[in-house]
């Protein structure tokens, strides 16, 4: 009795008595009651057997504690930091996180007039055809059919060229599973761990009951479908590896025992496959081919198409780079996206449903995106044009050619989005989406969207924005922009290099308006430049100064920001400005930016003033 009473008043612990204990606690604990129990002392003695298992036990107590306070707050969707928990809690809200995406690439197609070519008809490329560039592979994700009209000469293929897109990496032939025959069967791709898979191409063929192959399509969701449906969802699951899952014939049609199930997968090389501009000029296409998919192709085509032979006949170019290849969501993306693909149910109605759709199923394409309905399209777009003085801003060529490749001859109940593409180009920022990537994201929304509406994809309108100090009594212009300079004095006590200073600042700048920190409606920050300006070290204060006159200057930073196309378009921003919707920044002369910052270290007097 007496001892059971001892362990009760030992073990009274308040609720967080648990926050108080550590490694060194716990085995001071355990030293200190077998002392009290006198029956061993080897627990004083470092290095002895007793000694080494209480340090296990303590350290792996202190392990376990750590994993407990580290997801105590774990099944909280707004404060999860892990992303296996992450992954599992929307799950519940059917949510697919999207994982890595390939870089694509916009290409120009023409035909020769020999051989199989010389004459006129149909002609298709067998799907997983491939351009290697020099080590780095650009497929074809599906079957390319193409009309030959010119008899024994070279031909443009201007409707490819509108309409499809090169994906980086190879398809690669997973080994074929037989199925168990259950309901809702899940099928693991593993192919490696070292193997990145591009999210928005995994393809699946089917063998049922040992007849023929056919393609199956994925599906946002199986509680969609009908029983008869042959669909199959994907999921990026909490190991990060895929998750390929078959309907009950309730949802989508179910796996019967031995069913065969072949996984193409395109295996991609992530940002070292990106390329630039005539990467594929004078390379040749190659025709994928194993004895399985040679099949699989036999049995899909069924006679429909003549596929061309000899591919060498088709010559390749590209005018313009690569998209960015990117990697998959992050937990803060997640927790960003979830809760909008829930809201919208996998329908197109409201103008966030038209944003997450696309931002989900085409973020290998797009970088960011705005959505407009035909009201907030006439009162802020079409208005801005009007205010530079344009008296139709509808006839502006690309608002026009938009309106007529993409959309009917209604000009009203348009639905208007506004894209970035995921291109980077040093020389050229301005750059807009291709019509094959508008053509690819708007026939994948028709049967999803109102039966009213109609979308329409619109460039953006790029901002340039650079230092920039009219002269006195002046209005800013553009010219102002190549007349100004920032200069920054150097703290008197600092021993920093003048050139680690310039390069500090230079890359603020940068990084500010790197594409991947800058968007549509973007806020350009005044106050937040000055304050990382002033936190470099060495630097004391800084001024926006004339080239052309030193004694007009501005303590502190004055930008300017303008349409390169219609140059009226211009302001002079000493504080924050907020851009419209459909503008997005970049920064004027990004490569010789450093050009402009001169750090002086000298002590001067100007108008009385020390600096």
């Amino acid at each position: 009795m007496a001892t059971n009473k001892i362990l009760n008043e030992d073990f009274i612990l308040e609720k967080d008595r648990y926050l108080s204990f550590d490694a060194t606690t716990l085995k001071t604990h355990i030293i200190n009651r077998l002392n009290e129990a006198g029956v061993t002392t080897d627990q004083n003695f470092a290095g002895s057997n007793l000694a080494v298992i209480i340090d296990i036990v303590a350290y792996t107590f202190h392990v376990l504690m750590f994993y407990l306070n580290k997801t105590s707050t774990e099944t909280i969707f707004t404060d999860v930091q892990i992303y296996e928990n992450m992954n599992r809690i929307v799950k519940m809200l059917d949510y697919k996180p999207i994982g890595k995406q390939t870089a694509t690439l916009s290409f120009s197609m023409s035909a020769l007039g020999t051989s199989e070519l010389s004459n006129v008809g149909l002609f298709t490329i067998p799907r997983y055809s491939y351009i290697d560039v020099n080590g780095i592979v650009y497929s074809f994700n599906e079957d390319i059919t193409f009309s030959k009209t010119i008899v024994g000469q070279t031909e443009e293929l201007t409707d490819i060229m509108d309409q499809k897109l090169l994906y980086q990496g190879a398809f690669e032939e997973y080994p074929v599973y037989n199925a168990i025959g259950d309901e809702n069967e899940i099928i693991f791709l593993t192919p490696g761990d070292n193997v990145n898979i591009d999210h928005f191409n995994i393809h699946i063929y089917i063998k049922q009951n040992n007849t023929y192959w056919e393609k199956w399509e994925s599906t946002p969701s199986l509680y969609l479908e009908s029983a008869y449906a042959k669909k199959y969802e994907i999921r990026l699951n909490e190991n990060k590896h895929y998750e390929i899952k078959f309907g009950n014939n309730i949802n989508g049609i179910k796996l019967n025992p031995n069913d065969q199930v072949a996984i193409y997968y395109l295996r991609t090389e992530g940002s070292n496959g990106e390329v630039g501009t005539n990467s594929l000029l004078g390379k040749s296409l190659i025709t994928y081919s194993t004895v399985q998919y040679n099949e699989i192709l036999n049995d899909v085509n069924d006679d429909q198409y003549t596929y061309l032979n000899d591919t060498s006949l088709v010559q390749f170019d590209n005018n313009m780079s690569s998209t960015y290849a990117d990697n998959e969501e992050s937990v803060d993306d997640i927790r960003q996206n979830a809760p909008g693909i829930f809201r919208s149910q996998y329908r197109l109605v409201t103008e966030s449903d038209y944003e997450n759709y696309v931002k989900t199923n085409f973020a290998n394409l797009i970088h960011d995106i705005k959505v407009a309905n035909n009201w907030k399209y006439l009162s802020e777009e079409l208005k801005y044009y009007y205010d530079l003085g344009i008296s139709q801003p509808n006839q502006i060529s690309r608002i026009l050619y938009n309106q007529v490749t993409f959309g009917d001859a209604c000009n009203f109940n348009n639905v208007y989005l506004t894209i970035i593409p995921k291109i980077v180009s040093n020389t050229n920022p301005i750059i807009m989406l291709s019509p094959s990537q508008k053509e690819l994201i708007i026939s994948s929304m028709k049967s999803e969207k109102l039966l009213t509406s109609e979308i329409v994809i619109l460039d953006p309108v790029y901002i340039a924005v650079g230092l920039g100090l009219p002269l006195v009594g002046n209005i800013i212009n553009i010219n102002d922009t190549n007349n100004t300079e920032l200069l920054v004095i150097k703290d008197p006590n600092s021993r920093r290099d003048s050139t680690s200073i310039k390069n500090d600042i230079n890359n603020i700048f940068v990084n500010c308006f790197t594409r991947s920190n800058v968007g549509l409606g973007q806020t350009i920050d005044v106050k937040e430049l000055t304050s990382q300006i002033l936190s470099v070290n060495g630097v004391s204060t800084f001024y926006t100064q004339r080239k052309d006159d030193n004694s007009v200057r501005y303590e502190g930073l004055s930008l300017v920001a303008w349409n390169p196309i219609y140059t009226n378009d211009i302001t002079q921003v000493l504080k924050n400005l907020v851009l419209s919707y459909f503008k997005f920044p970049y920064l004027y002369n990004q490569n010789n930016f450093s050009n402009n910052v001169i750090v002086q270290s000298t002590t001067k007097i100007y108008e009385g003033v020390e600096y």
